[in-house]
């Protein structure tokens, strides 16, 4: 397991495979974060000021728009957890609708089961993996109504918005004047990359 670039990594349990607890434990220890992947914990990768820039302007843009609509809006520090997969991830933002349910460890550490929202923005060395390999994983959520993925290197915006359990709708927006929605929220893409270098 490498470390997170520019900073040491906690020191690792001692097995190779870590239980579910083993990473709860671990991670509650770290001073970076890491997802867990199926017993394989992963330190997450460095990002940009770029990235958060384009973080902050999306929670900007939504936080409006979900006032007192009973949705609430994190970013990186929600952990979301996969059952059908058995990983945990810290999408870059992560609404949810309604009553919060957890996978609750201890009180201080817990992961959320049901999403509503999950938006992951997009860089070279973790494109491909945003793409296919944690759709696969978050598109089991039943709760999960749209995954949207940003990337941080052009303006593009692609959102799957759930029909049925196994039906998803595809969109895309990548110019400036074009727009994509968010629930019933209507986001702009200029305003996405707003002042982002």
């Amino acid at each position: 397991m490498e470390a997170q670039s520019g900073s040491a990594a906690a020191p690792a349990p001692t097995p190779e495979h870590y239980t579910l607890e083993e990473y709860f434990d671990f991670e509650y220890k770290a001073t970076h974060k890491h997802e867990f992947w199926d017993g394989q914990i992963r330190a997450m990768s460095y990002t940009s000021p770029k990235h958060g820039d384009i973080q902050t302007n999306l929670s900007d843009a939504l936080a409006a728009c979900l006032k007192g609509k009973g949705c609430k809006r994190y970013t990186s520090d929600r952990m979301v957890f996969v059952p059908e997969y058995n990983r945990i991830f810290y999408p870059d933002v992560v609404i949810v609708c309604g009553e919060q349910e957890f996978y609750q460890y201890k009180k201080n550490m817990k992961a959320t089961l049901n999403p509503s929202v999950i938006i992951e923005i997009l860089f070279d060395s973790t494109e491909q993996e945003d793409r296919i390999d944690k759709w696969m994983c978050y598109r089991t959520i039943p709760s999960l109504q749209q995954y949207v993925m940003v990337q941080q290197n052009a303006q593009n915006m692609h959102s799957y918005r759930r029909r049925t359990e196994r039906d998803w709708d595809y969109s895309y927006a990548n110019k400036p004047e074009e727009t994509i929605a968010i629930l019933d929220c209507i986001v702009q893409v200029e305003a996405v990359y707003a002042d982002v270098a």
